[in-house]
Parts: structure tokens; sequence; C-alpha cells
């Protein structure tokens, strides 16, 4: 049984589609179980996330917490991948990404995760997170935690990914908590 793939599907000008594995998650090491639509940057990197693997144990016993991962295409056809940024279970950081990603204009990405995070509310597995990834000139992306959920009005477990508007906004949904209990709409304002 494998982790997952990232692919593609060419059409050849009628009914016929090609596929091409660009890459395969083997062991989960460096990510597993791939999870949300991928996106392209101007350039035409795609970048997503992987809801498990990654270094270490995370809760439960799964291999990692999951990982933000960017496919760089060459001029050959191959794809390189790269991890961005492996998640922790620290109380800080949220653990098991899941949902698309946003890339804003000065080529920061924006994600979630349903669990992690310092909200006490929801122990012990924390009510999630809403995160920014930063592309330093070294090549290394830093992590910022944007929102952490505590489930004191503002919901929990966001778990369908972001989208944005064109000042900046996130907006996102929880499936848990809110006034009824029955989740939230949500909006992050810069």
């Amino acid at each position: 049984m494998g982790c997952g793939t990232i692919f593609k599907l060419t059409r050849d000008g009628g009914d016929n589609w090609t596929l091409t594995n660009l890459h395969y998650f083997g062991d989960g090491k460096r990510g597993a179980s791939p999870n949300g639509n991928l996106i392209f940057d101007s350039i035409g990197n795609l970048y997503g996330t992987a809801q498990y693997g990654g270094v270490g144990v995370c809760q439960d016993g799964y291999q990692g917490c999951g990982a933000v991962f960017e496919l760089i295409p060459s001029a050959d056809g191959k794809w390189t991948y790269k991890i961005l940024h492996e998640f922790e279970n620290d109380g800080k950081d949220g653990f098991f990404p899941n949902g698309a990603l946003v890339l804003d204009k000065a080529g920061n990405l924006y994600g979630s995760t349903p669990y992690g995070g310092s909200g006490q509310n929801c122990a012990p597995n924390g009510c999630g997170t809403v995160f920014e990834l930063t592309p330093g000139a070294d090549g290394k992306w830093t992590e910022r935690i944007v929102h952490v959920f505590r489930n004191d009005g503002d919901g929990f477990v966001p778990f369908a990914g972001l989208t944005a508007d064109r000042a900046g906004n996130l907006y996102g949904t929880t499936t848990s908590g809110g006034a009824q209990g029955g989740g939230t709409i949500f909006e992050i304002t810069p």
C-alpha cells in the first residue's frame, strides 16, 4: 500500500488522456496522504499539503504530523519535490494539514490544520490553526501561526482549506463549535 501520488492528466486533443506521475510518496517519511487542491504560483511551481508523514511520531502513533510541499518543474519534464514545512504536535504548531492552500501576491502560503495549537478547550488535540509560510532569501520557509482556534465562539476543527479575497482577508469553515455547535464560517483580516 502506497502513501499517495501527485499526477498530471494530459488530453491528446480527442477523448484520450495520458497519466503522468509527478511524485510518488514512497515510505511516508517525506509526507503521506496528499489532500486538498494543488495550487500553482506565477512561474509554474505546485504547492500542496500532505496530511501525514514527516519527521517523528505524531498523535496515536502516526508517522509524522503532516507537511506542506512544493513541486518544481524542470525543462526536461521532471519535477523536484521539496518539503517547505513539517508540522509538529508540540502544543503550538498545528498538525494533520488538509484542504487547499492560498498563495498571496508576496508569495506567502496560508493553510489550516484541524488539530493542534494552544487552544485548551479542545484538549488533548487542540482546536486547530491557520498558518502562514513565508519564503526566505535562503530558500527556507518560516511558519507563523496566524490564528489558534479555541472553541470560545470561533469554532474548532477547520477542515476545508482557505480562500482569500483581493484585500488579503482569509475565509474558511470549521466543522464544530460556534453558537449552535455545528461549525462556523470565519474571516481572518490582516
